[in-house]
């Protein structure tokens, strides 16, 4: 009896079951898989403790592998894994490295903060929206309240948890634009005020939210590299006068070139005089709100707007998690929240005053259970233990700026705030203090022991140390210590036998 269109579609859909039925990896095959993985990553965290190569790995360029190209049929895992060793573990940067001292380190994740990255991937976990009780929504929740409660946010607020600062300073600048009332045709008449030294990702996350045209205000800084407020109601005054829309003030807790903190409090007491809003970028000093000595900091932080903060640094949790936090939690949905509900989310609860729907409170729909990354760790260890960590980096800082100004061979333009270090070599008579200090920095940077970056302060060349890995003690920063002073000298020598 010949086969009808049906049998063959059937057999079509059995061949393809069985060709397909690879993805469903069996429990032996597994443990192969995760040993392999395992074994991949014991190896690169002994070589980090123990310092075998630096946050840099070097390599003779000619050496050095280049990326296969993807392919129709399989490869052996062996193989991939080799591959992937290869690409990702024995090269390039690792920013969690205890003596990676450039950018802002991002702490790197400890394992159970990496776990809370693995097993939500895993399960596929998804914390759009709760339906009827989804409990990693309430775990979000629960930790957005306790990083609301540590800048002193009052009952009302809403947040969620986003990818990074690049994500949380774009919806925090649309709720601002939303409301404060701002319409498409005067946006070229609005105002932002922030300082030379605000992130990058503000300026960007304003032309995501349409205010491309929007008149950027520089604020000066005082001689502490902080927002002068006197200049910041000037340059609002003045404004007004000459018909524009003032309406957002960036301050940051942390700047990334200098970590200092803006005077939030002084700055609050302008906003509330000129009805503008306040946004706090606090990604990488925030959760030194845990350090009871470093309370006077965040003074005023309570009054803002708007609030990030970045457990990829301060907390030591894997790259793409950060908080965002508006104090009026009302004003976060009205931005965020659709208009109308789909359809295929009639069933679902998407809203209420029990269960906040992170789908609601975000321009992200298919979004990760990121908070796993924050609450294991959080829960395995306890706050206590990442209020001291971070109390040994300020004190690191503060350890490392002593060394280098007991030498008497470097200027320090100020003290550390947080835990960054700004500092540069005196040069030799006749030498330029900025060229010998860029020379010296490549030099730092040559062998890859250790890894730091630059800070252009009034057009001056400055060398930067910034201590947050939580794999960084003590020793590590004698041995930066020792690795600049033996750079230093050998620069010092090379440029004496040049003359």
């Amino acid at each position: 009896m010949p086969d009808t269109e049906e049998d063959r579609l059937k057999q079509t859909l059995r061949n393809l079951k069985a060709k397909t039925a690879v993805l469903e990896v069996p429990q032996a095959d597994r443990d192969k898989m995760t040993s392999k993985a395992m074994e991949m990553m014991n190896t690169f965290d002994d070589s980090t403790r123990k310092l075998t190569w630096g946050p840099v790995k070097t390599s003779d360029p000619g050496c050095r592998k280049v990326v296969g190209e993807i392919k129709e049929n399989p490869t052996e895992y062996e193989l991939v894994m080799q591959e992937f060793n290869d690409h990702l573990v024995n090269a390039g940067m690792n920013l969690s490295h205890p003596t990676c001292f450039g950018l802002i380190p991002t702490g790197g994740g400890t394992y159970p903060a990496a776990l809370g990255a693995f097993i939500p991937a895993t399960l596929a976990s998804y914390s759009g929206f709760p339906r009827k009780v989804t409990t990693i929504v309430e775990m979000e929740n629960k930790l957005i309240e306790w990083v609301a409660g540590l800048f002193g946010y009052p009952a009302g607020h809403a947040g969620n948890i986003t990818s990074g600062a690049s994500l949380s300073s774009l919806t925090a600048l649309a709720v601002a634009r939303d409301s404060m009332g701002l319409k498409a045709a005067d946006f070229h008449r609005c105002v932002v005020y922030c300082s030379e030294f605000t992130h990058y990702s503000v300026l960007r996350g304003l032309r995501a939210v349409g205010l491309r045209e929007a008149v950027l205000r520089t604020v000066p800084l005082d001689q502490l590299f902080k927002m002068t407020t006197t200049a910041l109601e000037k340059q609002i005054k003045e404004d007004k006068e000459a018909g524009l829309v003032p309406f957002l003030v960036v301050a940051t807790v942390g700047t990334t070139l200098t970590g200092t903190v803006d005077p939030v409090d002084d700055i609050a007491d302008v906003c509330e005089r000129h009805q503008l809003w306040l946004h706090v970028d606090a990604a990488y000093g925030g959760f030194f709100a845990l350090c009871d000595e470093m309370k006077p900091l965040f003074a005023g932080v309570e009054r803002s707007d708007s609030i990030l903060v970045n457990p990829h640094k301060g907390l030591f949790t894997p790259v793409g998690v950060s908080v965002m936090v508006v104090k009026d939690g009302k004003k976060l949905q009205q931005c965020c929240s659709m208009e109308q509900t789909p359809s295929c989310f009639t069933e679902c609860q998407l809203f209420s005053d029990e269960h906040l729907s992170p789908s609601e409170l975000s321009f992200e729909i298919s979004r990760p259970f990121r908070g796993a990354q924050m609450w294991l760790p959080l829960n395995v260890f306890g706050v206590g233990v990442f209020r001291a960590a971070l109390k040994e980096k300020l004190l690191l800082a503060r350890y490392f700026y002593g060394k280098l100004k007991e030498t008497g061979d470097f200027e320090l333009p100020l003290e550390p705030e947080l835990s960054v270090v700004v500092f540069r070599a005196t040069a030799p008579p006749g030498v330029d203090i900025n060229d010998f200090n860029q020379q010296l920095m490549e030099g730092l940077n040559s062998d890859g022991k250790i890894f730091m970056t630059p800070a252009v302060l009034a057009n001056q060349f400055y060398l930067r140390v910034c201590v947050l890995a939580f794999r960084t003690h003590v020793e590590h920063l004698d041995l930066c210590f020792s690795v600049i002073q033996e750079k230093r000298l050998r620069l010092r020598e090379s440029l004496r036998s040049e003359a």
